[in-house]
């Protein structure tokens, strides 16, 4: 099947791509979906709006893809060039979610119904949250890094954060920082925000590698930051045990196996793209919908690589 995703980047592209007819009209039969992501230069992101896709193409759906390129002022006006059109529903992947409640209060004006992805908004017009339990899941996967530091390290280890300061991430952080208390032998030196630009991240673990010669363990939580970190520990050569999140893009394979990259947490974001889709169409239905489609994210190692190839 061939993936149609009209991807718009800018409010004036809505005509021109096909959003509506010249007269102002809802261009298509079927419902109309809106789904705002949160950046299409990053591979996990383009991963969820493949899986809408996919529930679109088998529902009949008309889904439009926006992309923000991960601004948050301009993720909150192609959400309301979403409602000014009077689509049926939209999808969100939240950039700073303070920022969406003026949108969503217009869409809830509209009667235009909305969900999130990974990051939860407490409105009674976002039917639903989406995703992994990011904090949940973080401090689990954190019990495994320690386990790993205790039995690999003797209970010591000097720790670098790389991070992008969204929300998502920072209660990845969190919760990895809350399992890692009862840990008297560890110490966080250092932290370091990618900003999901896998060159800024480079750049940034250079830096905080350069500026802390006893960091040996770095915990990432997401791809550029894991990928930004992996590449700078391999031109120090230093002897660093990497741990981090999200789907499992081909870089990560060689960390693997070469025992690099120690353990990290797989996340499923083309399936969060497609129950949003699917939720969406059953409130459109008349449906009852759960108010969390949740699900746990698999740890993947060198030990069961091969799996997720």
């Amino acid at each position: 099947m061939t993936t149609r995703i009209k991807t718009i980047t800018a409010a004036t592209a809505l005509v021109a791509a096909g959003f509506v007819t010249p007269n102002g009209a809802i261009a298509q039969e079927g419902p109309n979906i809106c789904f705002v992501t949160f950046s299409l230069q990053i591979a996990y992101f383009q991963s969820s709006v493949e899986g809408g896709q996919r529930a679109a193409d088998e529902l009949g759906v008309n889904l439009t893809v926006l992309d923000p390129q991960a601004d948050a002022s301009r993720q909150v006006t192609l959400v309301e060039d979403c409602i000014s059109r009077g689509v049926d529903a939209i999808v969100m992947d939240p950039i700073e979610s303070n920022s969406l409640f003026g949108p969503i209060e217009q869409a809830e004006a509209a009667g235009i119904p909305m969900v999130t992805l990974d990051t939860q908004i407490d409105h009674p017009n976002v039917l639903a949250l989406i995703g992994v339990p990011q904090f949940d899941a973080s401090r689990e996967f954190g019990q495994y890094v320690a386990g790993y530091i205790a039995g690999a390290m003797g209970g010591e280890a000097r720790i670098g954060l790389m991070i992008a300061s969204s929300e998502v991430q920072l209660a990845r952080r969190d919760g990895f920082l809350a399992a890692l208390e009862a840990l008297p032998g560890v110490e966080i030196v250092a932290e370091g925000d990618g900003r999901n630009i896998l060159e800024v991240a480079q750049a940034e673990a250079e830096n905080m590698l350069t500026a802390n010669p006893d960091i040996n363990v770095i915990y990432a939580t997401g791809d550029p930051q894991l990928q930004g970190g992996l590449a700078a520990g391999l031109s120090q050569n230093r002897d660093i045990a990497f741990f981090g999140w999200d789907d499992i893009p081909q870089p990560f394979i060689a960390p693997l196996e070469e025992g690099r990259l120690v353990g990290f947490l797989k996340q499923s974001p083309d399936y969060g793209g497609e129950q949003a889709v699917r939720l969406l169409v059953d409130y459109l239905n008349g449906e009852d919908v759960p108010s969390v489609v949740s699900y746990n994210p698999t740890v993947v190692t060198p030990f069961n690589v091969d799996q997720f190839r």
